[in-house]
């Protein structure tokens, strides 16, 4: 884990830009990298983290932030949200993620230090939306803080508009964000735009994001930052409308898988049996399948509660069409994840199923 004070150090300029990545792709003793992590960050414009996106289905990528990228994130977040000079944010995320770094860097910005990971004492809190269930459901010291906080910021993973009706029904005073790390977190709230940010809608239906905190690039990856930083835009990979000025997702652009010659959506499919069994953690995802190319598998983690792979093809073959029917169950104790909100697909597409056809 990092320490806060390199990270503090990196963001104000005084010290060397941080390396935050778990993969032997990115090593911090090679040449390229030490001449950058030696160098002073005396401009606000250089670069002072390189921070590792996931890679839970495609090959790592090293994003490269300025301070001025994520103290811009941290100041406007803290103006939208009605935090004043003394408030805290809490650390209920790790250092190592974007969103860990941004409630250290609110909390600087408001002249505090940061409440425990619990949120004790801590006026805004963010979470991850498996957090923020566990919670509602076990009634912790995690709940009671939340229930005290001014605001609840809610992002990291897509949440469903059950959990958002509970947590406010619960007295939750949530925030719903939708970001990722090239934007230094969140810059959506609430489907709006923050403060600075723009947001279009390109001709392949993805989501185009502008603001100020945008990243330099990744880091030693020229086609990747040629295909995602277009100018002062960041072109997404999630497929998106704008409808009165608010930004609704629809899925990913990876999202749809050809099964047989048919087009299914896993993001359809996965609202479909979540409306179902809202109790149940729930993803569906697209796997290698020798006899129809790709197929379904329907992930589901928690206490088996009989839920069979039967049940699930009535539902989606009624609803939906038999073509879009899953073809594999696979259920688990815990979800696996590779980042905060993020499952590991990888894992989960080559474990071996609870149930198949």
């Amino acid at each position: 884990m990092l320490a806060r004070e390199q990270i503090h150090q990196a963001l104000a300029g005084t010290g060397p830009a941080v390396l935050i990545s778990s993969s032997a792709k990115f090593d911090p003793e090679s040449e390229s990298f030490k001449s950058l992590l030696t160098e002073k960050s005396q401009d606000a414009e250089q670069i002072a983290v390189l921070i590792e996106t996931s890679g839970s289905s495609g090959t790592p990528k090293l994003v490269a932030l300025s301070a001025k990228a994520i103290n811009s994130s941290a100041n406007v977040t803290n103006q939208f949200l009605g935090a004043e000079i003394g408030d805290r944010w809490s650390l209920t995320l790790p250092l190592n993620h974007i969103a860990g770094i941004n409630q250290l860097t609110r909390s600087l910005n408001l002249e505090t230090t940061p409440a425990p990971s619990d949120g004790e004492g801590a006026q805004f809190i963010s979470v991850v939306p498996t957090q923020l269930h566990r919670a509602i459901q076990n009634k912790d010291s995690l709940f009671k803080n939340l229930l005290a906080a001014k605001k609840v910021l809610v992002g990291g993973a897509p949440i469903s508009e059950k959990l958002i009706e509970e947590s406010r029904q619960s007295g939750i005073s949530i925030v719903t964000s939708y970001g990722m790390t090239e934007m230094s977190g969140g810059c959506v709230y609430n489907s709006l735009p923050l403060p600075g940010v723009e947001m279009r809608i390109d001709d392949d239906g993805l989501i185009n994001l502008k603001g100020p905190m945008i990243a330099n690039s990744y880091l030693g990856d020229p086609e990747a930052t040629k295909k995602h930083f277009q100018g002062e835009w960041f072109v997404t990979s999630d497929l998106g409308q704008v409808v009165n000025g608010e930004l609704r997702i629809n899925g990913r652009s990876d999202d749809l898988i050809i099964s047989g010659g048919e087009k299914i959506s896993a993001v359809k499919v996965e609202a479909l049996i979540r409306s179902h069994f809202p109790d149940l953690e729930i993803i569906v995802i697209g796997i290698s399948d020798i006899e129809w190319g790709q197929a379904l598998r329907v992930v589901v983690a928690g206490e088996n509660r009989g839920l069979t792979l039967s049940q699930i093809r009535d539902i989606v073959g009624v609803q939906i069409g038999r073509f879009a029917a899953p073809r594999s169950l696979l259920y688990l104790e815990q979800m696996p994840m590779i980042g905060i909100g993020k499952p590991d697909l990888i894992l989960l597409r080559s474990a071996q199923a609870t149930e198949e056809m």
